[in-house]
C-alpha cells in the first residue's frame, strides 16, 4: 500500500508546482482587428517597386566560362583554371591540358587532391599575377626540368599570371 500513497503524493506535489493554464483567448473579432491594423512592414512594401517584367540580361556570345578557362582532365574527372594559370606543361602532360572536358566536373581542391601525382602548384603573389613583379628566374628554370604540370595559385586558388616578356638587352653600337 505504500506504492499508491507514493504516487498520490507525487501527483499532489506536481500539481503544486505546475503553471497556471492560460485562459485568455482571443476572440474572432479581436483577431480581425489585429489583422486589419497597419503592419510595420507596410511602409517597406510601399517603397518596393514592382518590376514590370523580368530583367533582360544580355551577354555577348563570346563570354563563356569555359572559353575563359583552361581545362585540366585525367580521363575521368576535369576542372577549370583561369587561362594563364598553367605556368608549365611538359610534353608528356600536354594531352591532359587544354582539351575538351571529359567525365565529371570536380572543384579545384578535389581535383588537385586526386591528381597530386601530375599537378604541382606554385604560390604567386598578387603583384606577380598582375605582372607588376616578375616570376623568379630560378623557379622558371626549375619548372623546365619537371614532369608535372605547374599551376599558379594565390592563397590556394588558381590564378592567371600576366607574364611579362623578358627584357632584351640594349645593343650599343660603337
Amino acid at each position: 500500500m505504500k506504492t499508491p500513497a507514493f504516487f498520490l503524493a507525487l501527483a499532489a506535489a506536481g500539481s503544486a508546482f505546475a503553471e497556471t493554464p492560460i485562459t485568455d483567448r482571443i476572440t474572432p473579432e479581436q483577431m480581425a482587428a489585429l489583422q486589419g491594423a497597419p503592419s510595420p512592414f507596410d511602409a517597406l512594401k510601399k517603397q518596393q517597386q514592382q518590376a514590370e517584367k523580368e530583367a533582360n540580361v544580355s551577354r555577348p556570345d563570346s563570354q563563356s566560362l569555359i572559353k575563359q578557362s583552361e581545362i585540366l582532365h585525367d580521363g575521368t574527372h576535369w576542372t577549370m583554371v583561369p587561362k594563364g594559370a598553367v605556368l608549365h606543361t611538359p610534353a608528356q602532360m600536354s594531352p591532359r591540358v587544354g582539351t575538351k572536358p571529359l567525365g565529371t566536373l570536380l572543384s579545384w581542391e578535389d581535383f588537385l587532391i586526386a591528381n597530386r601525382g601530375w599537378i604541382q602548384t606554385e604560390e604567386v603573389t598578387f603583384d606577380q599575377a598582375a605582372g607588376k613583379a616578375p616570376l623568379q628566374e630560378a623557379r622558371q628554370e626549375f619548372w623546365k626540368n619537371q614532369t608535372k604540370v605547374i599551376v599558379a595559385v594565390h592563397l590556394g586558388g588558381p590564378i592567371s599570371v600576366k607574364v611579362t616578356p623578358p627584357a632584351t638587352p640594349a645593343v650599343t653600337s660603337k
